[in-house]
């Protein structure tokens, strides 16, 4: 790729479970995949069974479990629920 751009990371802050740093010049796709990984990286837990007793809201049941299961939910034990 002759064209290609080298991406430059400044790391702005280490802990040991966190980081934070500013990506400069890097290709989009170069982001996107970095973003990806990182998403894909982060334990989190979801809910994933609704039982609706009573809705009396406009929309239908099957929305509503959907857009909870959407919301991610975060615990530190969330390594025995595997």
């Amino acid at each position: 790729m002759p064209n290609a751009r080298l991406p430059d990371i400044k790391l702005e802050r280490v802990t040991s479970s966190e980081m934070d740093f500013t990506l400069l010049n890097a290709e989009t796709s170069i982001a996107n995949a970095l973003r990806r990984v990182m998403i894909a990286e982060v334990p989190t837990m979801a809910i994933d069974l609704v039982n609706m007793e009573v809705n009396t809201s406009p929309l239908f049941d099957e929305f509503v479990a959907h857009r909870l299961g959407l919301i991610p939910l975060s615990s530190h034990e969330d390594d025995q629920f595997n």
